[in-house]
């Protein structure tokens, strides 16, 4: 693949988008600044002085997927129902983004996955006032827990609809118990 010239500052995000895009073809095994970089069409030096390492461009990229995914959840608005729809399709259409997000290992990460889902709890809450952190943290592990057995499986894709639903429903009633 030639080489191809990027401005100043375009570089990191060219091989970050390249790293995303072999996530989604290959999956996350073997993801490397070497790979990424050959993508991109840039050197691997070039792209090593973005990343220092493999772990920091698999962090970039699972920034990358929490920031598709708030994007998601914002165009689906505040209300609980569709923000489930779109965090559990958004899981079900990127299975190995989604994975690598939560896999990353990086505490601040999962929070920003949390910070996502706050306004619509609040709004299921009956309150405008911001989700208790409990609630949000409720509703975090409900939603991830459907998506880690679609992604397994052991729940079947197609009803991923109708298992949001179903999931969201049992959660707003829980909250407006609250």
């Amino acid at each position: 693949m030639p080489r191809r010239p990027y401005e100043r500052g375009e570089l990191r995000s060219a091989v970050v988008t390249a790293a995303r895009a072999l996530v989604a073809a290959e999956g996350v095994s073997g993801l490397t600044v070497r790979e990424a970089a050959a993508s991109a069409g840039v050197s691997h030096a070039a792209a090593r002085r973005h990343f220092a390492d493999d772990a920091e461009l698999v962090a970039a990229v699972a920034v990358l997927g929490f920031d598709e995914l708030g994007a998601a959840v914002s165009a689906a608005g505040d209300r609980l129902h569709g923000v489930a729809q779109a965090y559990v399709g958004f899981a079900v259409a990127n299975p190995a983004l989604y994975r690598l997000m939560f896999d990353s290992g990086t505490s601040e990460l999962a929070a920003a996955g949390q910070r996502v889902l706050a306004p619509a709890v609040a709004a299921a809450r009956g309150s405008g006032e911001p989700a208790g952190h409990d609630a949000t943290v409720l509703v975090a592990c409900v939603l991830h827990g459907l998506c880690s057995l679609l992604l397994a499986g052991q729940l079947p894709a197609a009803r991923s609809a109708d298992l949001a639903r179903t999931v969201t429903a049992l959660v707003e009633s829980a909250l407006a118990a609250r």
